[in-house]
């Protein structure tokens, strides 16, 4: 009796685990039309790995879709801006491709009889996430217009440089949303073509500023001119013009504040910059690295530099500048 009864339920669990194809598999456009829904099935040995490949088909989805907008989306930056159109676009296309997608959701998995393997349908409903990104959209294009305004309204050439600067990755952001929206529904990316070509405008202004605001970079406390070398190299990254006839100036002071105790050598490096020109101060940075030592006065002097240079990367253009 207990034998036909263990029978009973195995019988019945393969039958759940084996069931007949659900609508989905047999005719995916029956149960998610591509009219409302962007849809894909993965395949794996598991459920898991069955979702993380219908995920990358998603992906793969909207990658394509996002290249394929592009020549639209590139004409209308061509309008805004006749300066480094293409490599912006490319440079759009790689960064967002692979961003979060919105609103996935999964069916049910289903197991093959025969093949053993696991299918799985992820699918996002277009105006659900239409809605969701356009919101977010909206709060970008919020952010700005305000700032834009404040630099409509500045007069002095760097102080509007870095309210431009501010605009940037609220815009980057905001590109990456918009590719998103138009791979959703392509007809309806006109809507945001004035704000794309307004936004352009300013970036191309902000360019412009950048090559034409000359800046002069003195630090004291220097050794060997590594870290004038370091932050020029990076001012020189963001598009900045250095002189040393610049008419606003970059002033940075170093403190190695060197010791040696018991045969040991220290340094607690640390710097502080300051921006200013035409009477006034644009940006200041101030930064200190943890206790470096050694037994060799040249390593701990060498290790102090890197230190200090690796600060300057990982701060210094953020605080100023972002």
């Amino acid at each position: 009796m207990k034998m036909k009864k263990h029978l009973s339920l195995l019988i019945l669990y393969s039958a759940l685990c084996y069931a007949a194809a659900p609508v989905w598999k047999l005719n995916l456009e029956k149960q998610f039309p591509a009219e409302k829904y962007v849809r894909a099935i993965g395949e794996g040995a598991t459920e898991s790995a069955a979702k993380k490949s219908a995920l990358a088909e998603l992906s793969a989805y909207f990658s394509q879709t996002i290249i394929a907008e592009s020549e639209s989306y590139q004409k209308i930056r061509q309008a805004g801006a006749s300066n480094g159109t293409s490599s912006d676009l490319r440079e759009k296309v790689i960064v967002h491709s692979d961003t979060e997608l919105f609103c996935v959701k999964y069916t049910a998995a289903w197991t093959d009889p025969k093949s053993k393997k696991v299918f799985v349908c992820a699918f996002i409903d277009r105006k659900e996430a239409w809605d969701l990104i356009t919101q977010k959209m909206k709060g970008l294009e919020d952010k700005c217009n305000q700032l834009s305004k404040l630099a409509n309204n500045e007069k002095e050439p760097f102080k509007k440089l870095l309210l431009l600067t501010k605009i940037r990755p609220f815009y980057s952001e905001y590109s990456g949303l918009y590719e998103k929206a138009v791979a959703l529904f392509p007809k309806c990316g006109q809507q945001f073509e004035a704000f794309i070509r307004k936004m352009d405008g300013y970036m191309n202004e902000l360019m412009l500023l950048k090559a034409s605001t000359a800046i002069q970079v003195k630090v004291s406390g220097d050794k060997g001119n590594s870290i004038y070398s370091k932050i020029a190299e990076l001012l020189m990254q963001k598009g900045f013009l250095i002189s040393p006839d610049g008419h606003y100036q970059l002033t940075a002071t170093v403190n190695w504040n060197e010791a040696k105790l018991n045969e040991v050598y220290s340094a607690y490096p640390n710097i502080k910059i300051v921006i200013t020109g035409n009477g006034r101060t644009f940006a200041s940075f101030n930064g200190e690295c943890e206790k470096i030592a050694a037994y060799n006065q040249e390593s701990m002097q060498r290790s102090a530099i890197f230190r200090l240079e690796e600060l300057l990367e990982e701060s210094f253009i953020k605080e100023c500048f972002e």
